[in-house]
């Protein structure tokens, strides 16, 4: 399920945020990032993405990320490597996986992730996961 078809789109305040890959959608705590049909994420991607957080939120928030997997792409899962650094602006993801395949790729990029990392089946669990950390908190 789409991030606007959600029952949650209806409850918060969000900004939605176009990019040439994908639409996030910046909530207080975390954003929720809907990568297009087909797309690779790379290096490139993951710096102008972060950057458009870092103009948003400003240069030390710290946010949680859903990952809404709605469409099929790619990521090169040495981007999880990134987050690892003192300097990350991500403290938790959520990956939600509406099939088989992208659960699967899910466990080997949590493997590769040393920020907490949850699998979840429904946009919704992982909304709660993200709404529940401590760090947030």
């Amino acid at each position: 399920m789409k991030f606007e078809d959600s029952p949650t789109s209806k409850l918060a305040s969000f900004k939605k945020i176009n990019l040439d890959f994908g639409v996030y959608y910046a909530l207080d705590d975390y954003f929720i990032m809907e990568v297009n049909e087909g797309e690779h994420l790379n290096w490139a991607k993951l710096n102008e993405l972060i950057d458009s957080l870092r103009q948003h939120y400003g240069l030390h928030k710290r946010l949680a990320y859903v990952a809404n997997r709605v469409n099929s792409y790619s990521i090169d899962p040495v981007l999880w490597s990134y987050f690892d650094k003192e300097d990350s602006i991500l403290i938790a993801a959520a990956i939600v996986s509406y099939r088989d395949s992208t659960f699967i790729n899910a466990n080997i990029e949590k493997q590769l992730a040393s920020i907490p990392i949850k699998r979840a089946r429904t946009l919704e669990e992982a909304i709660r996961w993200v709404e529940q950390l401590n760090e947030l908190n």
